[in-house]
């Protein structure tokens, strides 16, 4: 049995093609370095990626080192080829304790434990597909998931609803299963736990940060803005949708905004730096996040942090993870929608409830917390 204060640890961050999802690999391989600083903590990645390339420029702790494969593996069926083959050698010569799966998966014949944690709701929301080639690869994704349930020394979610929803489609429960929420950083708790910052004296904006895709519904936001400008008072509000997503869609949404007659309060900014973000999740009134396929929502985390109230659809992990620190809306009724982001734009009393309700809720979610449960975690499967 290895040392247990200097193990080794490859935290699989192949599948990763999101910006949420980039965010979960980097904080999760930082703080379980942070938590197990004997460690030897590597990061596999996709060399020339448009998204993990940017692994190359953070600012790692001393244990952390990153292990960058061919570009080739950007193409899902060659990397599971890669996977199965030259790096489940290479996770063998290294002598790595564990691995991590950031996708849920399992590598098959690996000789060491495997971490499986699950984070995607995808493969089991009809609703968010649009495609012939999303329902197959939605159905590949369940075949590796009840592979993984059925071998994997822990399976790990990020949050309770996507536990209950894979396993019972599945039919499988895992030989262990833990729910880690996704977190945010400390500094972030504490500016939500310190005077939250003016909301009345913020422009008259809506933000939504997230991808942006169809199942995202930025769409049904568009869709109530022109009834919510019809309120006096809210003439001029805009509504700014940042986040990644293809060209054609986000034209898409500017053509809609067009056809509604609010084109020039609509503004589709696609990926953005995170100091953009950050100004524009500080100075809206409210973000409004509609999505039909969550397992956690980080962003709605981030805007409590900024003390900016959060409006969500009634599906997914959103209830879950956001609990008063949100108000709830039905999944597809741009009428109600329009009603309860009214209700946030014009109350300021309830404002100030949701904004208390969601400070508290930020100081929830941690990643230096969820980074030490998971070292504990993989401490005790790797001695087991």
């Amino acid at each position: 049995m290895t040392d247990p204060a200097t193990r080794s640890l490859l935290i699989n961050a192949l599948s990763v093609g999101t910006g949420g999802g980039y965010t979960v690999a980097r904080e999760v391989a930082r703080h379980i370095a942070l938590a197990r600083p004997g460690w030897r903590v590597t990061v596999a990645a996709i060399r020339d990626h448009k998204l993990q390339s940017e692994f190359d420029a953070e600012a790692w702790p001393d244990n952390v080192e990153l292990l960058w494969t061919p570009a080739r593996n950007a193409d899902p069926r060659v990397r599971a080829r890669y996977e199965r083959t030259e790096l489940a050698e290479g996770i063998g010569e290294a002598g790595y304790d564990a691995v991590l799966q950031l996708n849920g998966m399992v590598i098959p014949g690996l000789s060491v434990p495997t971490f499986a944690h699950f984070q995607d709701p995808f493969p089991y929301r009809p609703e968010a597909w649009t495609t012939f080639k999303e329902r197959v690869a939605a159905w590949l994704k369940r075949r590796a998931h009840r592979r993984a349930l059925k071998t994997a020394a822990v399976c790990g979610w990020t949050s309770r609803y996507l536990e209950q929803l894979i396993t019972a489609r599945l039919g499988v429960r895992p030989k262990e299963s833990i729910v880690f929420y996704n977190g945010v950083p400390d500094e972030w708790v504490e500016r939500a736990s310190g005077e939250l910052p003016g909301w009345s004296s913020r422009p008259m904006t809506m933000v939504t940060v997230s991808n942006v895709w169809p199942y995202k519904r930025q769409s049904l936001v568009i869709e109530a803005l022109p009834k919510l400008r019809h309120t006096p008072g809210l003439e001029g509000l805009e509504y700014h949708i940042l986040g990644a997503g293809p060209d054609d869609y986000l034209q898409e949404l500017r053509d809609l905004a067009t056809r509604l007659g609010v084109g020039d309060a609509v503004h589709v900014e696609g990926r953005v730096s995170d100091a953009r973000v950050e100004e524009a999740l500080a100075s809206a009134r409210v973000m409004p996040l509609m999505s039909l396929c969550e397992s956690f929502g980080i962003p709605t985390i981030e805007a409590m942090a900024y003390g900016t109230p959060v409006v969500v659809a009634d599906c997914c992990a959103l209830p879950e993870v956001c609990g008063d620190g949100a108000l709830v809306t039905p999944v597809d009724d741009a009428d109600a929608l329009a009603d309860t982001l009214r209700r946030v734009l014009t109350d300021e009393g309830l404002v100030d409830q949701l904004r208390s309700a969601g400070a508290a809720r930020v100081a929830r979610f941690r990643w230096r917390e969820i980074g030490a449960r998971m070292a504990d975690t993989l401490d005790r499967v790797i001695g087991g």
